[in-house]
């Protein structure tokens, strides 16, 4: 459908985006675009899921020499496994920045390094003896890196502590101090493993495997989110990029050799990754797939949170927000247009027809109680210095996931994305599900 109508050859040649909407939004429906673009976690998703991110489809895209990172073909192939291991629980690129160093200390990358007087054994000498696994496990790399990360995300922070730190918490090292020299040359390989952008939950998608000029990369960009918006499939996009490298319409990629539908694959890949993690962004932060879908499906709770994300960046108010929106806050909040924890809930559940009152004692009575296994998106949970108490609650924030959620935590701060923590969890008073 939208190789027929040409976007790329249109874009290309000038026409730009809106003219180029116009040429096949007869055929999927303007409506549909419009409503799209109106929400920004609807257009993130549908970005995301335009990402082909199995393994295959980063084998194809990301091609390294082992000569160009100076690492054998043994060393290599281990690296990659913990690259792609991290990408597949989900977890930040600076999580395999840490499973890297780690595993260049304990054993150079080499899954057949035997220490502790034989007790430690595979790329990051685990121990069968302190519950790491047998040792048929231990030196199994995927293995290994998995039982690697299910460690690391227990440590407290460790997104934003030193790697030396995070990884001598796992793994209890007599060095603690030698996996910092390490650090450097990880991020250079996790770079040149396709391991992402550098912000949460990046994908091991890697950038466009030619280098697109600047005006052909808008090209394919703006074809890509008109495609996007308006529900066109996938393999359309790839056939109209195809079909733009035959033609001659992305001249950049002309020197490219190979197989066009191949490469179109991969340049719509990366530009869909590109897409999604910019949108996603703009609603906080990365947001999986899966998420945003699960978002999609939670009825009042998923108008509420959606209009809590598009709030982002909106300042603190003490006393400030409302049904309405932002406002003028009172007390230090008196010169401040924007939110305080509850002014946020209450515009956020407003937004899904529900009146939950502007206080959080009103808003903890303004609906069923939610035990923390059955969060769902929009439910608001509270925290409070005594969490028998109710009378102690001090905050209130907006689930996302049961590990994230959006709030509006502070003067001086803006309304943002928060991630539960062992201190969270303390002080958690209960959940409620308005409506």
């Amino acid at each position: 459908m939208i190789a027929e109508a040409g976007l790329i050859k249109a874009i290309a040649a000038g026409g730009g985006l809106v003219s180029s909407i116009a040429l096949i939004a007869g055929m999927t429906g303007g409506g549909q675009y419009a409503a799209v673009q109106a929400d920004p976690a609807k257009l993130a998703s549908a970005a995301c899921a335009y990402v082909d991110r199995s393994p295959d489809a980063a084998k194809q895209v990301v091609k390294v020499s082992p000569r160009r990172l100076g690492l054998t073909a043994e060393q290599l192939k281990n690296a990659r496994t913990i690259v792609s291991t991290a990408h597949d629980l989900g977890l930040p690129r600076r999580a395999a920045v840490i499973g890297v160093a780690t595993a260049l200390q304990e054993s150079s990358l080499k899954n057949g390094v035997v220490g502790d007087n034989g007790k430690a054994f595979g790329i990051f000498q685990q121990h069968p003896e302190y519950g790491w696994g047998s040792r048929a496990q231990v030196t199994d790399p995927e293995y290994a890196a998995r039982k690697f990360f299910s460690r690391l995300v227990k440590v407290e922070d460790w997104g934003s502590k030193p790697l030396t730190v995070v990884a001598q918490s796992v793994q209890r090292s007599a060095f603690p101090s030698a996996y910092a020299k390490h650090e450097g040359r990880a991020e250079r390989i996790v770079e040149a493993l396709g391991g992402g952008a550098r912000t949460p939950a990046a994908s091991s998608v890697s950038r466009d495997p030619v280098n697109l000029s600047a005006k052909d990369a808008r090209t394919v960009r703006a074809s890509l989110e008109a495609a996007i918006a308006l529900g066109i499939p996938r393999s359309a996009v790839v056939a109209d990029v195809t079909s733009g490298l035959q033609s001659g319409h992305l001249p950049s990629a002309r020197r490219a050799s190979g197989d066009s539908a191949a490469l179109a694959e991969q340049i719509v890949n990366s530009a869909a990754d590109r897409l999604c993690t910019e949108l996603s962004k703009k609603i906080g932060e990365v947001l999986d797939p899966k998420t945003l879908e699960a978002i999609s499906k939670s009825g009042r709770g998923a108008v509420a949170l959606q209009a809590a994300l598009k709030m982002i960046g909106v300042p603190y108010s003490w006393g400030g927000g409302g049904a309405g929106g932002p406002s003028l806050g009172i007390g230090r909040g008196a010169r401040t247009r924007g939110f305080d924890c509850s002014g946020l809930a209450e515009y956020a559940w407003a937004k899904a027809g529900v009146k939950i009152g502007g206080h959080t004692s009103t808003q903890w009575n303004a609906g069923i109680r939610v035990p923390r296994s059955q969060l769902k998106p929009g439910d608001l949970i509270f925290f409070a210095t005594n969490p028998r108490n109710p009378a102690t609650i001090y905050h209130v924030a907006i689930n996302i996931d049961g590990k994230r959620y959006v709030h509006a935590p502070y003067t001086g701060s803006t309304v943002q994305v928060g991630r539960w923590t062992s201190a969270q969890e303390a002080e958690f008073a209960g959940a409620v599900r308005p409506g």
